[in-house]
């Protein structure tokens, strides 16, 4: 019997540390998840891709209302290959464009992905990606965040014209 009530405590006191461990993690990535909520994505649009064409420009702005810089280090849309974060500089009086492994969100700023400056290239479509589609567009950051947001997909008239733009408010996720 004392066998019996000894490994009925044991499974109580178990399952008990468990369960508080359980939701200490919880509570913790709760509270991170809160933290980074205010990271805010809007305006994602994703040019069609041209026919018999590797590659396509998206644009997107990020506001970090935060006190921390954020470093965004990989972006990813569903239906493409890859996606690369680059930039237009002026090199020798020329515009040439160049790729960008991290890129700085500063704290209480927006950058904008825009023509002529910071932009995602984005390449190899898995599958046609039309024009008034919307894809999943997820950004991760150096600090393990991602932010996941819907990107329009538009035509090119359509990018300049104003008609396709996405304010849609979009959460942090961890």
């Amino acid at each position: 019997m004392k066998s019996s009530v000894i490994k009925t405590l044991f499974f109580a006191l178990s399952t008990f540390i468990g369960f508080n461990a359980f939701s200490h993690q919880n509570d913790e990535q709760a509270h991170h998840h809160h933290s980074s909520e205010q990271l805010m994505v809007h305006s994602a649009t994703v040019r069609a891709f041209l026919p018999a064409a590797p590659s396509t420009a998206g644009y997107l702005v990020i506001d970090n209302p935060t006190q921390h810089d954020k470093i965004l280090v990989k972006a990813s849309l569903e239906g493409v290959k890859r996606v690369e974060i680059h930039e237009h500089i002026h090199k020798e009086d020329m515009m040439t464009m160049q790729r960008v492994d991290e890129l700085t969100i500063p704290a209480g700023k927006s950058v904008v992905f825009q023509p002529g400056g910071y932009h995602l290239m984005v390449f190899e479509p898995l599958k046609t990606l039309k024009v008034g589609d919307k894809h999943k567009l997820t950004l991760y950051f150096a600090d393990g965040d991602r932010v996941y947001t819907m990107a329009d997909i538009v035509a090119l008239a359509d990018m300049f014209g104003g008609k396709a733009k996405s304010d849609t408010p979009h959460h942090t996720h961890h």
